[in-house]
């Protein structure tokens, strides 16, 4: 017979939650780097039109 689950679950050490940390750190700043270069590239396409459309 298998032993009862316990409900506190795993305790990360402090190196354990520090890699968690600066692994959440790098992923956070990836994902802001890839959404200031969406809006970069789609200022850049609309400012192309934007000119005009005022003409």
């Amino acid at each position: 017979m298998p032993a009862p689950l316990s409900l506190e679950g795993h305790r990360p050490s402090a190196e354990e939650s520090r890699a968690r940390r600066a692994r959440n750190r790098a992923i956070g700043w990836v994902l802001v780097g890839l959404v200031a270069l969406f809006y970069v590239m789609t200022l850049a396409k609309l400012g192309l039109h934007l000119g005009v459309a005022g003409m």
